[in-house]
């Protein structure tokens, strides 16, 4: 690369496991500011609002500021707006629901869908598929297959929200990762060309293949969900692998100078 402008990063999988901090995060951070490379964090965190992620995240002590960070939860927030949608029913989460207006439950104009862990039951399911073949829009904050938590894998929303698609033939308006629209929002104050533009993720679909697909470089860390043998079967090729995220300063270093 000619030169490197800015870093998106995720953030699940990357800079923590649950409520454990990974090893070389904060340095990592410190050694970009050094460098006068900017970063930003996007996430598909769809169970927190954006000030309680970002104080879950000062907790975890990482100095991240509210304007640094795009979650998929805010930015349905920006997508409603954009549609004029106003009569919504909230498939969220308690705490992320403070992003939003008030949730309805009957004769709603879209439905919002994010991470509900054990909430979802067939009669759910069943409910939300009628209210969309009355007419609906159906928005998924992300179509994510599964997330790493310290108990291992578990069931994403993106399943949901297929099943909900194959019962009613409409398809979702999905407002993440790995959305072009959604890193070029998070992208816009960097101030760089695509291809001096670097992410980092653990997803290969939302991170790696979506960054792609935005013509960013992306960088696999092998934490969070990475799964080798996932990585050796998909079509998805990443641009570079680190052992985590305390590698990347010794990856750019060396990118860099080729």
């Amino acid at each position: 690369m000619k030169s490197i402008k800015g870093v998106l990063f995720d953030l699940d999988g990357v800079f923590y496991v649950g409520n454990e901090l990974l090893p070389g995060g904060k340095r990592t951070l410190a050694w970009l500011r050094a460098q006068g490379i900017g970063y930003r964090f996007v996430t598909n965190n769809t169970t927190l609002s954006r000030s309680s992620l970002v104080a879950k995240l000062h907790h975890l002590g990482l100095d991240i500021r509210e304007h640094e960070l795009l979650s998929a939860n805010y930015a349905g927030v920006l997508q409603l707006q954009k549609m004029g949608l106003d009569r919504c029913r909230l498939v969220l989460a308690e705490d992320a629901q403070a992003d939003y207006p008030t949730s309805v439950d009957y004769d709603p104009e879209a439905i919002v869908i994010g991470d509900i862990g054990n909430e979802w039951d067939y009669d759910l399911l069943n409910t939300l598929m009628n209210q969309i073949l009355e007419g609906a829009q159906l928005i998924a904050l992300h179509k994510g297959r599964y997330f790493q938590t310290d108990k291992g894998l578990m069931l994403d929303s993106g399943a949901f929200v297929a099943a909900l698609e194959h019962a009613t033939g409409k398809k979702a308006h999905v407002v993440g990762k790995p959305n072009t629209a959604f890193f070029e929002m998070s992208t816009a104050l960097l101030k760089a060309a695509t291809d001096e533009l670097i992410m980092v993720g653990d997803d290969l679909i939302n991170d790696i293949e979506g960054a792609q697909n935005a013509g960013y470089h992306a960088v696999l860390v092998q934490t969070g969900k990475y799964r080798k043998d996932l990585v050796d079967q998909s079509q998805i090729k990443p641009d570079g692998i680190i052992s985590s995220i305390a590698a990347l300063p010794n990856y750019l270093s060396a990118l860099i100078k080729r």
